[in-house]
């Protein structure tokens, strides 16, 4: 007997459908399904397994997508899922289109029947062009639906299926978060064309952040493509409206409105992307062209313009797919990479090349036909060529560079030496802008140290170094902005002084004299953790008492000593840094190197970024350490403060500490090491930091005591550690004895 191969994949993806259906029915939980890419040809009939449906249309949108009065749990009963490919039963015609939750879950240009599961309502749309015109269909036409063949798009959407969310701590940096950067390619420089969501429509929540980018970059003119003027107006009156530069720029009439719709076909929208480009020849840039994501419609406009200019189709490409990169994560030059290009700008400019495949075709010539053939003449093209061809006029104090080296954590070290920036005019506390080649474009304090909040980039002159580096705190910008050694940079002042009190509060000095402290304990940052869960004697803390940098070693390796430490978790070191330390004629922790000598110290090596995988895994290395050997237990990294103050936050979260007490003791390395006072403006900003590591613990705003302590053990759910190893752990803490499992998994005798 011949049995069907067995599906695993389509198999999960269908019981989660189904899952997510009785959850949406029965509880009125919405589970966001995100954004985009391809429909492929399919054919063959199943046996129907729901109703057939009627459904009349209630409203004809702008954009030609009809809103149907069936709603999504009457689909959902009659035995519909989202996967399956339906027949639609138009007058004399019959349709065949998958059931999706994003227009971008097929081609452009292709059918889908859309749950639109935000505003709770059905419609039947085109993926960028107009249904209700392609097929003459009027509010109150009947549709009639069939199942075509059940889970038939299914392989597809789990492909395809991407996910973005609407929170910034969930992104790289304020850029990639707004989806703002400069326009890259030939025949424009740098920095006179940029693209980024809506500065001004704060549905996905990024307008602020879109718009503190666009007076951060000069930007001068606007072609809004998404809305009307008077819906653009309202948006200004709207609560919580955030976006003063945008609304100074519209006052002073340098934004123009298009609302023009998705459908690269019609009429609608070469005739006002050539309105909007009269309008930027008109006026002077640094210019943006946004629509409400800023992938669909910017991102055709934006090629459109930049094949004009001259790029080639590896250049649209590049910056096409950034968005999806940016908002959904997608991996540069993967299977679904790919086919989100191939499926969406390819084929939107061989439509523009008039059928024509876009390798071999002259898009420049094929880009100046498209403007021709919605009325722009070749004087508008020559003055459009010019406004696009000016260097934009930069902010003075400016400098160019170039990446020299990429650091240890990601920073990127330049040629711009330290003397020289300031002699141009940077003083510590400016804001900066900074440009890199690759279009790649934020704003930064100027600062001698990582005196931003964990995540956000500056600008750095560290004392000890000669260059100007680039850096992101607790991040990799070399990973975040794509760039590596001989990229070009420039930066220009965005706004003097900018920063000065906020640079003054967070300001710390810290002696490497240990006259300067009152006892070993304080300089060292050695201390016995005695939150809720974990007890007297069993966990501690501190400074690095193997890398003496800061003069600390010996003090630390007597207090480990003292205290009888068995067991260390380096967070900071690999094998090749501790071999150097060893090396060094200051080496005074012979302790520390007994422990080591016995296999007692686990080196992790780990980076600053707490949010990384990467991170959390070494983190979650660290308490497997523990689990399986007997305390007393010190982990460390340098300071003691940072690396170690996430790991301190993470075992107390797990032993059932409050937040009260953790923050207490994160902030204990401050009063330790630099004298911070609790009360003070200095204090409260600081305690932002370990307020984020407690949400990136818990997954959300929630540090309750509860949410805290499951999100720490799901950290080690997450890398393998069973329930019984997870409570193992926590034994360990309170000082109670841990027994192994045996082989066959029951626990030892």
């Amino acid at each position: 007997m011949h049995v069907k191969k067995w599906k695993p994949g389509l198999w999960i993806f269908l019981l989660c459908s189904l899952i997510l259906v009785q959850l949406e029915a029965f509880a009125g939980i919405r589970m966001p399904m995100a954004s985009p890419t391809l429909l492929a040809t399919v054919s063959g009939t199943a046996e129907s397994t729901a109703e057939t449906l009627n459904a009349k249309v209630t409203e004809v949108e702008k954009f030609g997508n009809v809103v149907l009065d069936l709603s999504e749990e009457r689909l959902y009963q009659a035995g519909y899922q989202v996967g399956d490919l339906l027949s639609l039963k138009l007058k004399d015609e019959e349709l065949i289109l998958p059931l999706c939750t994003s227009y971008s879950d097929v081609d452009t240009g292709k059918l889908l029947f859309r749950d639109d599961t935000g505003k709770k309502r059905l419609l039947v749309a085109i993926n960028m062009g107009n249904f209700a015109k392609n097929y003459n269909v009027s509010v109150g036409d009947e549709l009639r639906f069939s199942l075509k063949e059940k889970g038939g798009y299914q392989d597809e959407l789990m492909i395809r299926k991407l996910t973005r969310t609407n929170n910034r701590a969930d992104y790289s940096s304020d850029s990639v978060f707004a989806n703002f950067r400069a326009v890259v390619g030939k025949g424009m420089p740098l920095g006179i064309l940029y693209r980024s969501s809506n500065p001004i429509d704060n549905q996905f929540g990024r307008a602020a952040y879109a718009d503190k980018l666009c007076e951060a970059f000069g930007i001068q003119t606007v072609l809004n493509l998404a809305d009307s003027e008077e819906e653009a107006k309202a948006l200004t009156k709207k609560d919580g409206f955030a976006s003063p530069y945008y609304k100074s720029l519209m006052d002073k009439g340098n934004v123009i409105y298009l609302n023009m719709g998705v459908d690269l076909d019609s009429e609608d929208f070469g005739n006002k992307l050539v309105e909007g480009l009269r309008f930027l020849s008109q006026h002077e840039g640094p210019y943006l062209i946004h629509c409400t994501e800023g992938k669909d419609r910017a991102g055709f406009a934006t090629a459109i313009v930049s094949a004009f200019m001259g790029s080639d189709l590896s250049e649209l490409e590049k910056d096409y797919m950034l968005s999806f990169e940016n908002f959904f994560g997608v991996e540069e030059n993967s299977e679904k990479y790919t086919r989100i290009f191939n499926s969406n700008l390819y084929q939107s400019l061989k439509k523009m090349a008039k059928g024509k495949d876009p390798k071999s075709t002259d898009l420049k010539l094929a880009a100046e036909e498209f403007l021709a053939a919605h009325g722009m003449s070749k004087e508008e093209m020559t003055a459009v060529r010019e406004k696009l061809a000016k260097e934009a006029t930069l902010p003075k104090p400016s400098v160019s560079g170039t990446v020299e080296s990429v650091e240890k954590y990601g920073h990127l070290e330049t040629d711009i030496s330290i003397s020289d920036f300031n002699a141009l005019g940077f003083t510590l506390g400016d804001m900066v802008s900074v440009q890199m080649d690759n279009g790649y474009s934020f704003y930064a304090p100027y600062v001698d140290g990582y005196l931003v909040n964990a995540g956000d980039p500056l600008v750095r002159a560290y004392p000890g170094k000669e260059k100007i580096a680039l850096c992101i705190n607790y991040g990799k910008l070399n990973q975040v902005a794509k760039a590596d050694k001989g990229t070009k940079v420039r930066l220009f002042l965005q706004k003097k002084g900018a920063y000065l009190e906020q640079y003054a509060i967070r300001k710390l000095t810290r002696s490497n004299n240990r006259a300067d402290y009152a006892s070993d304990e304080i300089f060292a940052n050695f201390r016995n953790i005695k939150t809720t869960g974990i007890k007297k004697g069993v966990l501690y803390r501190s400074s690095s008492p193997i890398n003496n940098e800061l003069g600390r070693a010996a003090i630390a390796n007597k207090l480990m000593e003292k205290h009888g430490i068995k067991t260390v978790v380096n967070l900071a070191d690999s094998q090749k840094n501790i071999d150097t330390y060893l090396s060094k004629e200051d080496f005074q922790s012979p302790y520390y190197k007994s422990l080591l000598d016995s296999g007692n110290v686990a080196l992790l090596n780990l980076g600053l970024n707490f949010r990384a995988v990467e991170f959390r895994k070494g983190i979650t290395d660290g308490a497997r350490f523990i689990l399986e050997h007997d305390g007393p237990y010190l982990f460390h990294c340098t300071e003691g403060k940072d690396r170690t103050g996430f790991m301190a936050v993470f075992l107390e979260s797990l032993a059932g500490a409050d937040a009260k007490e953790i923050k207490a003791d994160y902030m204990e390395s401050y009063t330790n090491f630099f004298h911070v006072k609790k009360g003070t403006k200095q204090y409260k900003l600081i305690e932002e930091d370990v307020i984020g590591m407690m949400e990136s613990i818990s997954g959300s705003k929630d540090v309750s005591k509860k949410a805290l302590q499951e999100g720490a053990m799901n950290m080690l759910r997450d890398y393998d550690f069973t329930e019984y190893e997870i409570q193992g752990l926590k034994d360990r803490l309170a000082g109670k004895a841990y027994v192994e499992p045996t082989v066959d998994g029951k626990n030892a005798a």
